[in-house]
C-alpha cells in the first residue's frame, strides 16, 4: 500500500506539471504512455495473436491528429489505422485466425487511441489545463476511494464475474468522491456549475466502467495484471484503465452538452 501511495503522489505531481504545461511535453508524454499501453494490451491478447505493428501506427497517428491538427483529423486517423489493420491482414493472407487478429489489433488500437487521444482534445479547452486536471484526478479520486469505501463497508458485489471484490457500496463512494471533487476544482475552471455537475457524474459512472471493461479482458486471457511499469498498480493500463473511459467520456459531454 506505502507504494502504491507513492507512486500515486508521483503521477499527480507528474500530470499537475505535464499537463499545465501542455506543448510537446504533453504530447509526447501521453504518446509514450499510449505506446506502453497498447503493447500491454497486445501482450494479454498475446493468446489470438494480434499485429502489432498496425496498432502502434494506428495509435501514433490518432494522437498526432489529435494534438496537431483536430478532432476531425483524430477521426479520419481512427478509420485510417483500422484500415491500416484490414491492409496487414492481407498481407497476412488467409490463414487460420486472421480474422480474429485483425479483430483484437483493431479492438487495441481504437481502445487505446480513443482514451489517450481524448486526453490530449481536452487540455485546449482552457489556458491552464485544469479541465484536463479535472478529468484524471476526478478519475483517480472516484477510483480510489472507491476502494476504500468498498474494503469499508462493501457487501454487495457490482460485478462478481469480472471483479469480485467490487461492491455497489464502493461504487458509491467512488462517486460521491468524483462529484465532489469536480465540483471543488470547478470553482477555479471556466465550467459553470451545472457543466461540473455533468462532468462529475459522467466521470462516475465512465471511470468504472473502463476498470471493469479492462478486468474483462484479463478475465478472458486469465492474467492478473496488464504488467509492472508502475509500482504498486501493475501496468500502464491497471492504472489508466479508467481515465481511458473517463476521458472519451468526459470530451463528449463537455463538446456535446457543455459547448466547449
Amino acid at each position: 500500500m506505502t507504494t502504491r501511495i507513492i507512486t500515486g503522489l508521483v503521477l499527480g505531481a507528474l500530470a499537475i506539471v505535464v499537463a499545465a504545461h501542455g506543448g510537446l511535453v504533453l504530447f509526447f508524454v501521453v504518446l509514450a504512455l499510449a505506446l506502453l499501453a497498447v503493447t500491454e494490451f497486445y501482450r494479454l491478447t498475446r493468446v489470438y495473436r494480434p499485429l502489432p505493428l498496425a496498432g502502434f501506427l494506428g495509435v501514433a497517428l490518432m494522437l498526432a491528429s489529435a494534438w496537431f491538427f483536430s478532432p476531425t483529423a483524430f477521426v479520419g486517423a481512427t478509420a485510417a489505422g483500422v484500415l491500416f489493420t484490414a491492409l496487414l491482414g492481407l498481407a497476412v493472407g488467409p490463414k487460420r485466425g486472421v480474422t480474429v487478429r485483425m479483430a483484437v489489433t483493431a479492438l487495441g488500437m481504437v481502445y487505446v487511441g480513443l482514451g489517450f487521444g481524448a486526453l490530449l482534445l481536452l487540455r485546449p479547452m482552457d489556458e491552464n489545463g485544469l479541465i484536463l486536471l479535472t478529468v484524471i484526478f476526478g478519475t483517480w479520486a472516484g477510483d480510489t476511494m472507491a476502494y476504500f469505501t468498498g474494503k469499508a463497508f462493501g457487501s454487495t458485489p457490482m460485478a462478481p464475474a469480472l471483479s469480485p471484490k467490487k461492491t455497489w457500496e464502493g461504487f458509491a463512494g467512488g462517486a460521491v468522491s468524483t462529484v465532489l471533487l469536480v465540483l471543488l476544482i470547478g470553482l477555479y475552471s471556466p465550467l459553470p456549475l451545472s457543466g461540473s455537475l455533468l462532468l462529475g457524474a459522467v466521470i462516475a459512472v465512465a471511470g468504472p466502467l473502463g476498470d471493469l471493461f479492462e478486468s474483462l479482458v484479463k478475465r478472458d486471457v486469465q492474467i492478473k495484471d496488464s504488467g509492472r511499469g508502475v509500482p504498486g498498480h501493475g501496468g500502464v493500463l491497471d492504472r489508466f484503465d479508467a481515465l481511458i473511459f473517463a476521458a472519451v467520456a468526459a470530451y463528449f459531454a463537455l463538446t456535446l452538452v457543455v459547448g466547449l
